[in-house]
């Protein structure tokens, strides 16, 4: 079954902790210091997803699994050690975690409403044209 197709209900368990793993890695310091770090470098492509996330996790309606995936996506972004390291391909070293990101947002865009939508589009704006975080 190819990825995009799946729902939360039919990925395999062991997947899902995989994913749950990285969740020790989060601290919302160190998602705004990585993204203050990288915004100017790579852009939308690998911000977006990781203010989706981080909007998602905010949001007191979203279910608890769905947010366990979140913590866990948001975790990896931001470990300190990589499969591609980011420091060396800058823009390349991000497919991982963009993966990652496209992956955990497939499973829980059920819970993806327009308004925090909306709020990860205004603070990328805000991110890449002000350099304000």
């Amino acid at each position: 079954m190819e990825w995009k197709k799946r729902k939360i209900e039919d990925v395999p368990f062991q997947e899902i902790r995989e994913i749950e793993k990285y969740g020790s890695y989060y601290s919302e310091s160190r998602l705004w210091k990585k993204i203050k770090r990288i915004a100017k470098r790579v852009g939308g492509t690998v911000l977006k997803p990781a203010l989706l996330l981080y909007y998602l996790l905010q949001d007191e309606k979203v279910p608890v699994h769905h947010k366990a995936y979140t913590v866990g996506a948001l975790g990896y972004f931001i470990m300190p050690f990589d499969l591609i390291p980011d420091h060396l391909l800058p823009v390349i070293g991000f497919a991982d975690d963009v993966a990652l990101m496209a992956f955990v947002l497939k499973l829980v865009e059920d819970s993806i409403t327009p308004e925090i939508e909306a709020r990860a589009t205004e603070k990328l704006n805000s991110i890449l044209h002000t350099n304000v975080i």
